[in-house]
């Protein structure tokens, strides 16, 4: 598995741990996690959000991350 597959399957974890549908990339757990993240996941940070909002799971709001309906199916069932 490569690194942004690692780092997809990370984001949406912490999206399970916290039951939480709307994270802030700049503080709190999805920050925290992130800056435990190495040099090739953080490279890889980018491209697994841009696939994860492809692929509907996701959604930017600013500095936010948000669970769409789809991500919130996915993630929480």
């Amino acid at each position: 598995m490569d690194a942004k597959e690692h780092v997809k399957r990370d984001l949406l974890q912490v999206f399970r741990t916290y039951k939480a549908q709307t994270l802030s990339m700049h503080a709190g757990p999805l920050e925290t996690r992130i800056r435990g993240y190495n040099a090739r996941w953080k490279e890889a940070l980018q491209g697994a959000i841009d696939d994860l909002v492809a692929q509907g799971l996701m959604e930017r709001q600013g500095n936010k991350m948000a669970l769409t309906e789809q991500g919130k199916e996915a993630v929480f069932s």
